[in-house]
């Protein structure tokens, strides 16, 4: 495995010194740009035409969680075309919601619903790898499942104090506050589950790449919380 990594790593650092791999990956990553912006208008159509109809972001965001816990399933019986199918939908369904939401109005308890949901996916989907394979799988998914850990209480607790500290404004709630930026965000972990159920023999490299990345991302939200929580009060004078 160590040879293999290191022949990867070679090949990457020479695909990087090509001019004309540089030039097809700034085409790629343009047309990366277009077909998210497609797809982003294609949702916010779609959810401003069920929030007419009555279907409620909330419905969207359990129907999504459901389709996900297929996805769980389809993963420890080692179903991965299948399980693709359902974390697609799950994501869709992630997506959807938020249109919905903004074609309607934004809550409270479906900012937090959604964000909710969305972890115990994850999580759930990590212990389904463990469960396909314990043998291979479980030390990563351990890994993978404490760098989760790690960022989700990290923005629990910065989001309760960003909350506190502005408790006499109106919030906007276009976006969670669970998405503050950085690594191991939605597209990212889309990025991994997609390539996890391609390639499941991956597990044991990917699943503690992205575990830390997550914990990168933990330590980023404590470094931001100590600049907005200390450093800007105590420039205020607070």
């Amino acid at each position: 495995m160590k040879e293999y990594l290191q022949n990867i790593w070679q090949k990457l650092k020479e695909g990087c010194k090509n001019p004309r791999l540089k030039e097809h990956g700034r085409t790629t990553l343009a047309l990366c740009r277009k077909a998210y912006a497609f797809i982003f208008n294609k949702i916010n159509i779609a959810g401003t035409y069920l929030g007419q109809i009555g279907i409620s972001a909330n419905a969207v965001s359990w129907s999504g969680f459901v389709i996900g816990v297929f996805a769980v399933n389809f993963i420890a019986m080692e179903m991965y075309g299948w399980a693709l199918l359902a974390i697609v939908l799950n994501r869709f369904c992630d997506g959807l919601d938020g249109a919905v939401a903004r074609s309607t109005k934004v809550t409270d308890f479906g900012v937090f619903l959604d964000a909710a949901l969305d972890y115990i996916f994850y999580g759930g989907v990590i212990l389904a790898f463990a469960l396909a394979n314990p043998a291979e799988n479980a030390l990563s998914a351990a890994c993978m499942l404490f760098g989760f850990a790690a960022a989700g209480c990290a923005m629990l607790a910065y989001s309760v104090i960003a909350y506190k500290n502005n408790a006499g404004k109106e919030l906007s709630l276009n976006h969670s506050p669970f998405y503050l930026g950085g690594l191991a965000q939605g597209a990212e972990t889309l990025t991994a589950f997609v390539l996890l159920c391609l390639f499941p023999g991956w597990f044991p490299v990917l699943g503690i790449l992205l575990g830390v990345f997550s914990l990168i991302k933990a330590f980023s939200l404590i470094a931001a919380a100590y600049y907005n929580f200390v450093i800007v009060p105590f420039r205020k004078g607070k």
